[in-house]
């Protein structure tokens, strides 16, 4: 007899019992629902759950009782094949398991939630519901570039429809670990579709995918925001628009983009740990799937792009007793173009301050602290006058048509840097810096910078 997990189809509640209680009637401890327990699954690995279907008492007719009672006049019959196989069904559809593509899905029969993991995650996804909170843990590479691999908890939807969600917290596996509402074309992982995200350390973004194994491509990405988090996305024909949200009620676009969905698609939450085989988890709460269009209270028109102010004699001083340092995210011109933070990563010794979020380091500015920790930055204020004979490395980069042109200085630059306290895989701070270059580069504002810190090395095989 071999031990295994069941989950009751009510509640969620995990329960044990052994391969000889398989048909038998069990009642959950947390709910009290009788449960038929399942058939024993077919492998061995503590994190396959099955779920229990509901045990209602069906009185037997009489004529069905009589027959039973009396077997011995009955005709025998040859056990036909079709029994064999419809008993499989039953038997597969009692223990809470559907096949798609190979892959495996749990319908959560109280619910109308069905859950599974999409694409290679290396470790099996889960989730539970309790007094409206969805727990969802979820392994997977990404949800990006031409195919994805995450965990779903999705329902149907026909048509138009609106799906919101808050999503209360997110386990940080990575800066890039993802948590929010998707609406796609199908359950295969190349499928189209539409996501507004939570991440731990990157923000919050809107993507899509416009066709099957196409490219992923982001709508529009802000930086610095961090769960609780409201997400919303609203589909109107091949029209699909993403809202954020901080209470609930006052709600700001992110952006809209056509898809060319079928009719039916598959609405849900998302939860990806952004490294294979290792688990995230993410807790949403008020979630709803509605039919129709909702987009909630009228949205306030998107907000113009940020343009940095010109480098004038305000802006550009090479004096630091003059320089005033703004409580907005960094910006400036560099080489005479604009530029906004997107992201900022401290890494090796390096603060790096970046427009994109992926991809090469093409547009902005790197100090280099001679490999210092960021233990050793935490709480440090550093002021270099034009005056200095030496002092850190500056490298500014920047477009000239398709090329990337680049500047460094050791010499000659302005600098004012504050670090605050070092959090959790976080090192906020304010900058002003002024370059020496005939086109005035300048960057002044505040950051908070990803710590990346190097993978501790495999222990040595004693000699």
């Amino acid at each position: 007899m071999s031990e295994f997990k069941y989950a009751c189809p009510v509640c969620g509640q995990h329960m044990k019992c052994d391969s000889s209680q398989a048909g038998s009637v069990s009642e959950c401890p947390t709910c009290f629902q009788k449960i038929v327990v399942p058939q024993a699954p077919a492998t061995d690995d503590p994190k396959f759950i099955l779920t229990g279907s509901k045990y209602t008492e069906k009185k037997i007719p009489s004529t069905l009782a009589n027959a039973a009672a009396s077997p011995a006049d009955a005709p025998e019959k040859p056990f036909p094949m079709v029994v064999v196989v419809a008993l499989a069904a039953v038997l597969a559809l009692g223990a809470g398991i559907y096949f798609f593509g190979g892959k495996i899905f749990h319908p959560a029969p109280a619910t109308g939630w069905q859950t599974g993991d999409i694409g290679q995650v290396g470790a099996p996804g889960s989730y539970r519901l309790a007094k409206g909170v969805f727990t969802v843990s979820g392994a997977g590479v990404d949800i990006w570039d031409q195919a994805d691999s995450f965990h779903y908890v999705f329902q149907a939807l026909n048509g138009d429809g609106t799906l919101t969600a808050r999503v209360l917290n997110i386990k940080n596996t990575d800066a890039w670990a993802k948590a929010g509402v998707m609406i796609r074309e199908s359950l295969k992982p190349e499928s189209a579709y539409a996501l507004a995200l939570v991440t731990p350390a990157s923000g919050i973004a809107f993507q899509k995918r416009d066709r099957a194994a196409s490219p992923v491509s982001e709508v529009l990405h802000v930086p610095n925001q961090a769960a609780p988090c409201w997400v919303r996305l609203v589909r109107q024909g091949s029209s699909f628009t993403a809202f954020s949200s901080v209470n609930g009620t006052e709600w700001t676009p992110m952006g809209s983009a056509t898809i060319p969905l079928p009719g039916q698609a598959y609405a849900g939450l998302v939860v990806c740990s952004h490294k294979s085989g290792t688990l995230s988890q993410a807790q949403f709460d008020n979630v709803a799937l509605n039919a129709g269009i909702k987009a909630g209270p009228a949205a306030p028109p998107a907000a113009p792009k940020p343009v940095a102010p010109p480098a004038n004699d305000t802006n550009w001083t090479l004096v630091l007793d003059e320089a005033v340092i703004p409580g907005a995210p960094v910006a400036g011109r560099i080489h005479g173009q604009d530029f906004i933070i997107e992201r900022a990563i401290f890494q090796g010794g390096v603060l790096t301050l970046r427009t994109g979020v992926r991809g090469p380091y093409e547009f902005g500015v790197q100090i280099n602290f001679s490999g210092a920790a960021p233990e050793a930055l935490a709480g440090q204020a550093i002021n270099v006058g034009a005056d200095a004979d030496k002092a850190a490395h500056v490298g500014l980069r920047w477009k000239e048509g398709d090329q990337v042109a680049k500047a460094s200085f050791i010499k000659g630059y302005a600098l004012r840097l504050e670090f605050g306290a070092l959090g959790k895989d976080r090192l906020p701070g304010k900058i002003y810096l002024c370059a020496p270059d005939a086109e005035k580069s300048y960057l002044m504002g505040t950051f908070n910078a990803i710590v990346i810190k190097p993978k501790p090395k495999p222990p040595q095989a004693p000699k």
